[in-house]
């Protein structure tokens, strides 16, 4: 019975978004845009940066635009979430790496996140 169950969670976790094995976070067509959004706070000098921009052929970024938190006017170091809208360009699937970091510290990215996206 345990055996049973575990194939039961196990089939379900790898089948959702997944197409031969590979799970992917954005399924789009060739030319459709697709928003990746994440939680930020840019009054503390963090801010999102997509890593791999210079070797994906998959997908294009199209913008990014910041949309703060709703809070009590007057309020300051409200945080919010920056949205990266990207346009799938080719076929194929790529793992879009972004990094969590300031500008000005080098190699110090406070958190990394990975959106695998595929281009039918």
């Amino acid at each position: 019975m345990k055996k049973a169950i575990i194939i039961v969670l196990a089939t379900g976790l790898f089948s959702c978004n997944s197409q031969k094995g590979i799970q992917t976070d954005y399924e789009v067509n060739k030319n459709e845009t697709f928003e990746v959004i994440l939680k930020s706070n840019p009054t503390t000098g963090y801010s999102w940066k997509w890593v791999k921009n210079q070797s994906s052929k998959l997908v294009d970024s199209v913008s990014t635009s910041y949309t703060q938190d709703k809070a009590e006017s007057g309020m300051v170091g409200v945080g919010g979430k920056e949205i990266w809208k990207f346009k799938g360009k080719e076929s194929g699937v790529d793992t879009l790496v972004f990094e969590y970091a300031r500008s000005w510290e080098k190699n110090t990215a406070a958190e990394t996140k990975k959106v695998v996206v595929r281009v039918k």
